[in-house]
């Protein structure tokens, strides 16, 4: 019986083709957004496809109540504000770097003319497109239904992978609570009741407040 994909399964692939518009990066300029910063807003309209070159992102959304759900984390490699770009829509999300994140932009007329002249390349964006819809959809299935450990267990390896995809290490990861929190759609307080849980059955270790997986086949049990 074919196993249901969740949104760790997808982040643990390589999927955004990096060779893509590999040849537009070269002496294009860069800017660098410091962590917490805003990289676009909700309900703004897009002018630019993100690519990033260092760091990592969130893009998430805010209900009325001011609580913040993460949807998705982007890092070195990764392509951000197709999916708005595509639909010629505003973007139904917010973007902002969990740490310091080098990015490159592409403008969103250039890259509209790569798309209608290049069928390969329109291909590709309409197949990440399509995947990263199944992973919201899976995502939101899972905060609703999925227990709290299950819920930390997938945020902790999808950010995990995230982190390693950037800098090429298994090292510990540092970010803060309350994001985590976020990620695994969870209250502070019970993902660090969770946490605690994960420590005391050796899952992960705890650094001077830095998080590194001590048994990520364990924790991927806990997502099955």
């Amino acid at each position: 019986m074919k196993r249901t994909q969740t949104a760790a399964d997808v982040n643990f692939r390589e999927h955004n083709g990096d060779d893509l518009f590999k040849h537009h990066f070269k002496g294009r300029l860069s800017s660098v957004y410091r962590k917490k910063q805003l990289i676009y807003t909700e309900g703004h309209h897009p002018a630019t496809l993100f690519y990033i070159q260092k760091g990592m992102v969130k893009t998430f959304k805010t209900n009325e109540e001011g609580k913040e759900l993460v949807l998705a984390l982007y890092s070195k490699g990764d392509y951000l504000g197709y999916t708005a770009l595509l639909q010629e829509a505003p973007y139904e999300e917010a973007a902002e770097a969990i740490e310091e994140s080098i990015i490159t932009m592409i403008p969103g007329k250039e890259f509209e003319d790569q798309l209608y002249n290049h069928r390969d390349i329109m291909k590709q964006f309409l197949k990440l497109m399509a995947r990263q819809m199944a992973v919201n959809e899976q995502r939101l299935l899972g905060l609703a239904y999925g227990s709290v450990r299950k819920k930390v267990a997938e945020a902790l390896l999808m950010l995990h992978f995230k982190c390693r995809k950037s800098s090429g290490l298994s090292s510990p990861m540092d970010i803060s609570r309350e994001n985590l929190a976020s990620i695994a759609g969870t209250a502070t307080e019970s993902l660090i009741r969770t946490l605690s849980d994960f420590k005391s059955e050796k899952l992960i270790d705890v650094v001077e407040g830095r998080i590194l997986l001590m048994n990520e086949l364990k924790l991927g049990r806990l997502i099955n």
